[in-house]
């Protein structure tokens, strides 16, 4: 599978001097994946030490943190030739080894032409006592997999041409956009995870296969992150934690005509304010298993002093196992017909894409009756971004922000195939929403 990060470990690599690379992200996300192929594809030899299936490693880093020192221990641990300023160096799981992490300070003061590689849970590395190696590593963030992503891994690269050549003179003609709109809907089954969307392609010439082996491995993963909250939070924070996950997905599908804020009542008992849910939703999210959005009461900037820490939405961090934790059939999503589901879940996907494309904290904006569901803070503009699920094009609350706000550019994503720009308003299908840096 080709992840769009590799090309930002490819400049990594090629470096003339480069600090330790610190690839992070949520589990499951394919953080281990891209650092092996970045090793086979780029260095003679790669060497690759994982802490959680390998305890014992943290000896080495018990010692000293010395980068001579460890790497002569982890060769003859492994009776390899590890040549520092040529082979990449492979710490996965690091987050099982907090003086692994601390090391990485070191490989930057004393190594800097070395090609030392982590991987890392946002969960463990939110979680540790180790002091981060601040300003020591070049950090990266992966998330599941976007459109773009998942066409050219079930195969189907013409439809990613006709993505990167539509343009708003020039945009895709309504039987291309039938085929494209039937992989999104595939997409919307399947999420980004990446073995999700393995087993989907493995399975796809028989399409009801393809579905129920793809909800079952959902299933079987969100077990492995509901289990990791016990294991990360202990037995008593982690009932808290999960009723909170478990919740979003019901907030987000309660509401029918787009997600609201976050209701604080009824998720836990006998607690009803923002103060008994902070550490749980903030768990969540170092976690990198919700996003959340901000709402704001005025669009400027800087947005985030004028959003209030007790307003905000939370979404989930995969369209996959949204649908999972709902009991959504893949059949059910296919169909597109699923009622108050389907704008919610519209939403989610589109945020999902625009944050792992610009990995920015994205807001909302909400003023009487009328409610944007994205802000973008991109350079010194306030990007709005509306979101339509079905085929409608007409969008009151962009119009009133407009009105009040005069942007230079605004969003409206919809199930249509139009390409089209007027009064600084451009129009897109939903399914192009990775690419909206591309009309900024």
């Amino acid at each position: 599978m080709r992840r769009k990060i590799s090309k930002e470990l490819l400049k990594w690599k090629n470096l003339s001097a480069r600090k330790p690379l610190l690839l992070q992200g949520a589990r499951q996300v394919g953080k281990t994946y891209c650092l092996e192929k970045l090793g086979k594809k780029e260095f003679q030899n790669y060497h690759f030490f994982d802490f959680m299936e390998n305890p014992s490693l943290s000896q080495i880093f018990e010692q000293d943190l010395q980068p001579e020192r460890i790497i002569r221990d982890l060769g003859l641990y492994y009776d390899h030739d590890i040549i520092l300023e040529k082979d990449l160096i492979i710490f996965d799981e690091i987050q099982q080894c907090p003086k692994a992490l601390t090391s990485l300070k070191f490989f930057s003061q004393k190594s800097p032409n070395a090609f030392i590689a982590a991987s890392g849970s946002l969960l463990g590395l939110g979680l540790s006592d180790e002091p981060f190696p601040v300003g020591k590593v070049t950090r990266y963030k992966l998330y599941p997999m976007d459109f773009e992503e998942f066409l050219e891994a079930i195969g189907q690269k013409r439809l990613i041409s006709i993505l990167n050549s539509a343009t708003l003179n020039s945009p895709v003609n309504e039987a291309i956009h039938q085929k494209i709109w039937l992989y999104y809907k595939y997409f919307m089954i399947t999420g980004g995870l990446p073995e999700v969307v393995k087993r989907f392609s493995e399975k796809i010439d028989t399409l009801s296969e393809a579905f129920s082996e793809t909800r079952k491995l959902q299933q079987e993963l969100l077990k492995d992150y509901i289990d990791d909250i016990t294991k990360h939070s202990g037995k008593i924070k982690a009932v808290r934690i999960d009723a909170v996950f478990k919740n979003v997905p019901i907030q987000l599908a309660k509401e029918s005509n787009g997600v609201k804020k976050f209701v604080f009542k009824n998720v836990l008992p006998n607690a009803s304010r923002y103060s008994s849910l902070e550490a749980p939703i903030e768990w969540l999210i170092k976690a990198g298993l919700v996003i959340k959005v901000p709402i704001c009461n005025k669009a400027e900037l800087p947005l985030q002093a004028y959003s209030d820490e007790k307003r905000f939405k939370l979404y989930m961090f995969d369209v996959g196992i949204l649908g999972a934790m709902l009991g959504l059939s893949p059949k059910t999503i296919f169909s597109y017909d699923y009622g108050s589901y389907k704008g919610y879940f519209v939403e989610n996907l589109v945020l999902t894409e625009i944050v792992s494309q610009l990995n920015k904290q994205i807001y909302s904006w909400n003023r009487n009756m009328a409610e944007i569901e994205f802000l973008l803070d991109y350079e010194t503009d306030i990007i709005p971004i509306e979101v339509k699920a079905g085929v409608s094009t007409k969008a009151k609350s962009l119009s009133v922000y407009k009105q009040r706000y005069s942007p230079k550019v605004s969003f409206l994503l919809t199930g249509r195939p139009m390409l089209q720009t007027k009064s600084a308003l451009v129009q897109l299908p939903l399914y192009m929403a990775p690419k909206l840096e591309n009309y900024l």
